[in-house]
């Protein structure tokens, strides 16, 4: 088998990240031949490959355990927004967009000479355009960002310090706001993921001693919903909301918030 294999992210591995156990006459490299195709393997050690601890990045049986293997990538966790380290078909929420530091923006290869493929600036699938946003099943059963939060900031952190939003911003994960001001600008839109990867719903939490200082006007509103495509106008739960928690006796005393 032949074939060229470049700008690759292989992520949530649990075990071998590429196996192979049936080789034929092809030489197996890291390195991109000029000529030979197509009897050759290419695989770039620039792609990466990550996962559980321990992992196997390659692994050569049968007929390939002779000859020339595929040895080497870039161990490295890609640093995507939302991807659960168990990810699967029942996984609440992902965000499979790469950060602002992840690797995937380093170190890629080049675009091939063939008008067939648009030249890119990172490895993998995605950049900061979900372009599954709109008619995936992912988006259908509101497991993914919407198309509208497309072009916020991802936030993910404590505020412990004055912090000014004047632009769109989106919560990957509880942001809790700590002896600090938080200032929202007038027309700013807030959105928050369904779920942060590890079963919380991300939400905006004002803790006591801390502020909110938060002036729309009708001309330009700020907004708080759900980054999460909607599949009806009516849907509700799919962020966790806004918390502002004082200084007041509560009867009974301090009470916890349910998903906090």
């Amino acid at each position: 088998t032949g074939g060229e294999f470049g700008n690759i992210v292989v992520t949530n591995v649990p075990n071998v990240g590429v196996r192979q156990d049936d080789c034929g006459s092809e030489d197996r490299t890291h390195i991109l031949p000029s000529s030979g195709a197509p009897d050759y393997l290419w695989f770039s050690s620039q792609n990466i490959i990550y996962g559980a601890t321990g992992i196997t990045a390659f692994e050569n049986e049968g007929s390939c355990s002779s000859g020339s293997r595929l040895t080497t990538a870039r161990i490295i966790d890609p640093r995507l927004t939302t991807v659960p380290g168990t990810a699967d078909e029942d996984t609440e929420f992902i965000d499979p967009r790469p950060l602002s530091n992840s690797p995937v923006y380093s170190s890629f290869d080049a675009t091939p000479s063939d008008s067939f493929y648009t030249t890119t600036n990172y490895m993998g699938a995605f950049d900061t355009d979900l372009w599954i946003s709109d008619w995936s099943y992912l988006a259908e059963n509101s497991r993914i960002p919407s198309s509208e939060s497309g072009d916020a900031s991802t936030f993910c952190g404590d505020i412990t310090s004055d912090t000014t939003w004047s632009s769109d911003i989106t919560l990957s994960c509880q942001v809790f706001v700590s002896d600090a001001t938080l200032t929202i600008n007038a027309g700013v839109t807030i959105y928050a993921f369904l779920d942060d990867g590890d079963g919380k719903s991300p939400a905006l939490i004002v803790l006591p001693g801390a502020r909110l200082n938060a002036r729309g006007t009708s001309a330009a509103p700020i907004t708080f919903t759900t980054g999460t495509t909607l599949s009806s106008p009516s849907d509700r739960g799919l962020w966790g909301g806004l918390i502002i928690m004082g200084n007041a006796p509560v009867y009974q005393g301090t009470q916890e918030v349910e998903g906090i």
